[in-house]
């Protein structure tokens, strides 16, 4: 992930060391995966000899320097097989003004709220999943998904016992690909090589309704992003591309019904020297649901069902053209400090997650994977 620029660092964290009144928060976690796989390597990384090349660590600091200002940051580590960085980067970092429950500013290195867990998926610790749907919380590309450089306006308002009440996020910014991800490899593995890595604008929305109806949250978030970028031997562009995401959530007693829609049109611009100007659509639909059920104070077990479709290659059939994946997980919290996660996949497909540079014979069309991951948090 592309590092934060020194001076928003520089205020956020300045700012607090100056002005604190209180005696600043750390949380963080670290964790370590193994994954083994029956066929196909996965995630770039050697699944199927068994790997545990999936380490993460991450820390963050806040600090509240008035009633209405805080300010924080998280420096996150990641090595994910081929992906990931050889050092920490900055997840986020942020000056927050909050004003009152209606409104509130967030501006630095924000996270971008989109669907239910886009700005939740770096907190390994905060569910029980080990992989979150890879159709749209995609582990190999949340570097570049997690944030943006800009500000968000965000609160909520309290409808009334009849009406429920409501939370919004607004925002705008700019992002940029990450250099060492699963986008960036995607790019290598069509033959295109970057001299300026491409980002661009990230304006969007996400609204909640928690409605009358107890353990009922309905909500939809809308993305737009473009970008552009130079390549050795020509250009790259991304016309401004529209994201829509539409979720639920149904909380009643131990058990927690989830479940979420998106539909993603993308067209790609590739101007190549000594070529034709070349136009490219993709047009993808996903969805999910899912269950989990607390069985006691440390046990929770869980399933889903992801599908992930190409619906403009006119071959949905060919396995490069689907993901659809059959989840069942298990967390076990050792103690307050502690604890485990074990979870089964069986995927249809090879649509998303798979790379050709650890499957130089090619891909099965199948692929069981365990996934086993041990915590900590603090």
């Amino acid at each position: 992930m592309r590092r934060v620029p020194a001076l928003i660092l520089a205020a956020t964290l300045g700012a607090g060391s100056v002005l604190a009144q209180q005696a600043p928060q750390f949380h963080g976690f670290a964790t370590e995966g193994f994954l083994y796989s029956g066929s196909n390597n996965y995630l770039g990384m050697d699944t199927s000899s068994g790997s545990g090349a999936w380490i993460e660590a991450a820390v963050s600091g806040n600090e509240q320097i008035s009633d209405q200002v805080r300010v924080g940051a998280q420096v996150h580590f990641t090595r994910l097989g081929k992906f990931g960085d050889s050092i920490a980067s900055v997840d986020w970092a942020l000056v927050d003004w909050k004003l009152n429950q209606r409104l509130g500013l967030r501006a630095g290195k924000v996270k971008i709220r989109w669907g239910l867990y886009n700005d939740t998926q770096d907190a390994d610790p905060g569910y029980l999943w080990s992989l979150l749907p890879e159709s749209m919380y995609a582990v190999d590309v949340r570097a570049t998904n997690l944030s943006q450089y800009g500000a968000e306006l965000y609160g909520g308002q309290r409808l009334g016992d009849k009406l429920g009440e409501f939370a919004y996020s607004l925002y705008y910014g700019y992002y940029f690909y990450a250099p060492n991800d699963g986008y960036m490899e995607g790019f290598r593995e069509q033959g295109l090589s970057f001299t300026k890595r491409p980002g661009g604008i990230t304006p969007g929305f996400d609204l909640r309704w928690k409605t009358p109806v107890k353990g009922l949250m309905l909500g939809g978030s809308l993305m737009l992003y473009n970008a552009s970028g130079n390549l050795v031997n020509g250009a790259f562009r991304q016309p401004l591309t529209y994201w829509p995401a539409y979720y639920a959530q149904y909380d009643i007693g131990k058990l927690s019904l989830v479940g979420q829609y998106m539909r993603l049109v993308q067209y790609t611009d590739l101007a190549i020297a000594g070529e034709a100007r070349s136009i490219a659509l993709s047009d993808s639909r996903a969805w999910f649901s899912m269950a989990s059920y607390r069985l006691t104070d440390k046990l929770q077990i869980g399933a889903y069902h992801t599908r992930y479709l190409v619906t403009s290659s006119g071959q949905e059939s060919d396995p490069a053209n689907h993901f659809y994946d059959s989840v069942v997980s298990g967390r076990y919290d050792v103690n307050s400090y502690f604890y485990l996660k074990l979870e089964g996949h069986y995927i249809d497909g090879n649509g998303l997650g798979f790379y050709g540079f650890d499957n130089p014979n090619g891909l099965k069309p199948h692929t069981n994977l365990l996934v086993a991951k041990v915590g900590f948090s603090f």
